[in-house]
């Protein structure tokens, strides 16, 4: 198998199980863990939206990475696009970020 896929493939494994506890909203408030902003740490209601999103969004990047992974033959160890996984694994961790950004924006105009 392919060292820097499985490298990219443990690190989303990793990063799809802390989104689990975001998405199914078992995290309370903190400094530490999820996201963490202004308008998070000071609402409730905020928080708990915005962790939901990502670990949501964050499951099906992770997903898609593993998928787009299998389609695109990147496991195999003679595979010449170790370039290609570097950026699925890119995608699949800025797209939960942008969300949760954009959605705490919204959130925002909306107050």
């Amino acid at each position: 198998m392919n060292d820097i896929f499985l490298s990219l493939s443990v690190g989303m494994l990793v990063l799809m199980a802390v989104a689990i506890p975001l998405a199914r909203q078992r995290i309370k408030p903190n400094r530490f863990y999820g996201v963490r902003t202004t308008l998070t740490l000071r609402d409730n209601t905020a928080w708990y939206r915005a962790n939901r999103l990502f670990g949501k969004v964050m499951l099906l990047c992770g997903a898609g990475f593993f998928l787009f992974s299998a389609l695109l033959g990147n496991w195999r160890e003679n595979a010449d696009n170790a370039m290609t996984s570097i950026v699925l694994f890119l995608l699949s961790v800025s797209v939960p970020v942008v969300c949760a950004l954009v959605n705490e924006s919204r959130d925002k105009r909306g107050s």
